[in-house]
């Protein structure tokens, strides 16, 4: 069922790629349905197109409902760092926005951080001091390739991981744990948790764990479950569990 229902869900968005036009490099590139965590109602579908064809990665995000009316876009710019990429990302249902920009050709010394959040006009900005391996956003999925052999043979890598929400950053944890702990059917996977480093700062940003796994053969990201990166309707923080299917 779970299977026919991506099929159909596929279908409707090559479908209306090609009504619109679009050329080749238009194709969606992955599908990521997100669903509530108990599996019980699909909360909204990303269609992800990877336009750099240097890289293994999404580079654009459309979030859809149902009908695929687009509710939310996110560009992902890798050019000066793959972990802590800039980002453009904007919510139609009241242009919340987040947008991190990186101020020097190279990366560091700093971050900037700029957000309208969905429940205010007020535009807040800030900057942060940039380090190797810093996680911005989807640079978690780079952070997770470049240190493949390190995290599958069991090592405990941290980080800093900026947190646009909290306008701060926060020290994680990214591991290995039981394939169990990740709500996904295939079994040639890895399974990691990301987890704040430090317990002083867990009720600044996250109580539960974020789950991620990955395929084994092709290293790509199949399962995301945590905070979802998008409020509902409400704008209420939820968490999400989201499968990732690749055309």
């Amino acid at each position: 069922m779970r299977a026919f229902f991506f099929r159909a869900t596929v279908a409707i968005v090559l479908g209306m790629t090609a009504a619109t036009g679009a050329g080749a490099e238009a194709k969606p590139w992955a599908i990521g349905t997100a669903w509530s965590t108990d599996q019980s109602q699909v909360l909204y579908r990303e269609v992800h197109f990877a336009e750099d064809p240097d890289l293994d990665l999404t580079t654009r995000v459309e979030y859809r409902r149902d009908n695929d009316e687009v509710f939310a876009e996110k560009d992902i710019d890798y050019s000066v760092s793959r972990t802590a990429p800039a980002i453009f990302q904007v919510d139609h249902r009241n242009n919340a926005r987040i947008i991190t920009r990186h101020p020097n050709p190279e990366p560091g010394p700093v971050v900037e951080l700029e957000v309208r959040p969905f429940d205010s006009d007020n535009v807040q900005t800030d900057t942060f001091d940039y380090e190797d391996g810093m996680i911005i956003d989807a640079g978690f999925d780079p952070f997770v390739r470049q240190h493949w052999e390190r995290l599958t043979d069991g090592r405990r890598l941290t980080t800093e991981f900026l947190v646009p929400a909290r306008m701060d950053t926060v020290r994680i944890s990214i591991s290995k744990t039981d394939n169990a702990d990740c709500n996904f059917p295939a079994q040639d996977l890895h399974c990691f948790v990301i987890k704040p480093a430090g317990l002083l700062r867990v009720v600044s940003w996250f109580v539960d764990p974020i789950y991620i796994a990955y395929d084994n053969a092709s290293r790509r990201l199949l399962m995301f479950e945590g905070v979802s990166n998008l409020r509902d309707d409400a704008g209420e923080p939820r968490n999400a569990l989201i499968h990732f299917e690749y055309l």
